[in-house]
């Protein structure tokens, strides 16, 4: 099958070009909820083509394991998030791609944003 998500996984030594997004504070909690199979890393955001620090707090989503999502938020919820529809294992998976539509739209993006960015 295919399924739309997209997440970072850390590298020492890499940095990766991605775009910003604002997320209201009232809406902080869906988002966590939704995004609930990521580990969510505070991060410090840089200018593209500078040093030049980006005074925000941002979040990035990191590929995570199926172990931590059960010590974090317990059987019972992966159970009742996954488990219900038969599926036993959310990483590392073999047998799904990503969603064709979802994986041309971040291509686009990249390649507007320039070589920079599409070369990460």
């Amino acid at each position: 099958g295919e399924i739309s998500s997209l997440s970072v996984e850390k590298c020492e030594g890499e940095e990766i070009v991605a775009t910003l997004f604002y997320i209201p504070q009232d809406e902080l909690e869906e988002f966590y909820r939704r995004e609930m199979e990521f580990l969510i890393s505070k991060v410090t955001p840089f200018e593209m083509d500078s040093d030049n620090k980006i005074p925000v707090e941002a979040l990035i989503c990191e590929k995570s394991s199926d172990e931590h999502f059960i010590k974090v938020k317990g059987k019972a919820c992966y159970e009742a998030t996954y488990g219900k529809y038969g599926i036993t294992q959310i990483w590392d998976r073999t047998d799904v791609l990503p969603c064709r539509v979802y994986l041309r739209h971040c291509v686009l993006a990249a390649e507007k944003l320039g070589p920079k960015a599409f070369d990460s």
